[in-house]
């Protein structure tokens, strides 16, 4: 009953209240008998509560009439921020929180709350709020799957390229099986993706894949059966190359496509990796799966230069190369996502280019990245000229942005991991 609520009756009602206590565990004869007025004692009972009943009722809506006027009707309460791991707030803060250049607002800070599935983990449905260095919320926004798929390839990019130490040998050749070179190579017709039927030569082979020539092009493709005769899943496949990585070379693209099928087959989970994978076929940023054949699998956007547009000590870029990196025109820094430094003057040699994965900025303000055959590298760039000073010295950080692709993530995902 609520505080500030009473009763009060007529005192015969409440005499009749007490006698008719006893009749209600009585017999049907006793309960059946009247009062001295000749009414039955149910009738009078029914006469008395009828009334404190109707009492009750009006007392209590006056009262949450009250409270409703006065504004004591609590609101809800927001949920509390989630714990995130270290890895899922290094990502949230380097999407939303960092300017283009990957810095941060000093104080700014990105949390998150739980969502109405209340499932205590960071998950789409989830509101991500950013607030200021004295506590100001400057905006939220609700993570949607899309967001969820993104932030979990990335986390999986990261937590890959940070245990491949310098990562694999640099070939010229794209792509080789070190030691599994064939001393006779062979020949065998293929089916192309048009359907026509030509040639290939298989230069080399291991348990899970062979070193094809098509053209003038090295491949490396998937095998369908392994030594001993069992089908090649691509998700072992894809395995073997990262936990053996001094059995193959590759250049420094190839390896971009690699990391993208790993993160992938980490996102999705090997079941619905391997039932849309099919049977890979790799090479520089060369992708299979869709119309674009040299995207790696991501999504990219690259804009290039006018030849001289670009110059590092003197040297400058070519037609075709690619424009500088320029937050201005919509590029941007962001973890987990993969990056070109260009050599200007130079389209031809294997040093022409380096793809890197961005790691995230340092608390010193330089900027890690990772590519292959080098390892992880701390950078500082020459004001907004986009030079680094160190490694890569000499290159330019070229306008190439290549994030994950979520419509993929989240078509393969069947079996919805994320």
């Amino acid at each position: 009953m609520p505080t500030g609520v009473a009763l009060s009756a007529p005192v015969s009602q409440l005499g009749t209240l007490g006698a008719s206590s006893s009749l209600l565990g009585g017999s049907r004869q006793t309960q059946a008998r009247e009062s001295s007025s000749g009414q039955p004692f149910n009738s009078l009972l029914g006469s008395a509560i009828l009334p404190l009943i109707a009492l009750l009722l009006q007392r209590m809506g006056q009262q949450q009439q009250q409270q409703t006027d006065d504004g004591e009707t609590p609101a809800p309460a927001e949920p509390e921020p989630l714990t995130l791991s270290e890895s899922e707030q290094a990502i949230l803060s380097g999407i939303h929180t960092s300017s283009s250049d990957g810095s941060a607002p000093t104080g700014q800070t990105a949390s998150v709350l739980d969502g109405a599935n209340a499932d205590h983990r960071l998950s789409a449905g989830d509101t991500l709020v950013i607030r200021d260095a004295v506590g100001n919320e400057t905006s939220r926004e609700t993570l949607d799957s899309a967001d969820m798929y993104d932030l979990r390839f990335r986390e999986n990019m990261l937590k890959t390229v940070s245990t491949l130490g310098d990562g694999w040998a640099f070939s010229e050749d794209l792509v080789q099986i070190t030691g599994g070179e064939l001393q006779q190579p062979e020949t065998r017709n293929y089916t192309s993706s048009s359907g026509q039927t030509t040639t290939e030569t298989v230069l080399g082979r291991n348990n899970y894949w062979e070193v094809v020539q098509r053209g003038s092009n090295h491949y490396l493709l998937m095998r369908e059966t392994d030594n001993v005769g069992n089908p090649v899943q691509a998700s072992d496949a894809i395995n073997d190359v990262f936990a053996n990585r001094q059995d193959y070379a590759f250049d420094c693209a190839t390896p971009m496509r690699l990391l993208n099928l790993k993160a992938t087959l980490d996102t999705i989970g090997e079941d619905d990796f391997n039932s849309h994978a099919g049977r890979l076929l790799l090479s520089s940023w060369y992708d299979q799966h869709d119309n674009s054949s040299f995207d790696g699998g991501f999504i990219s956007k690259v804009r290039t230069a006018q030849a001289g547009e670009v110059s590092v000590n003197g040297v400058s870029n070519l037609q075709g190369e690619t424009a500088l990196f320029n937050p201005v025109k919509g590029d941007a820094l962001t973890p987990g996502a993969a990056y070109y430094f260009d050599l200007p003057g130079d389209q031809e040699s294997a040093v022409q280019g380096w793809n890197a994965i961005y790691m995230g900025r340092n608390n010193d303000g330089s900027h890690r990245f990772w590519s292959t055959n080098i390892g992880a590298v701390d950078i500082n760039f020459q004001g907004d000229a986009w030079q680094p000073q160190g490694a890569f010295e000499g290159y330019y950080l070229g306008a190439v942005n290549v994030n994950p692709n979520t419509s993929r993530l989240q078509s393969w995902d069947t079996n919805r991991s994320v």
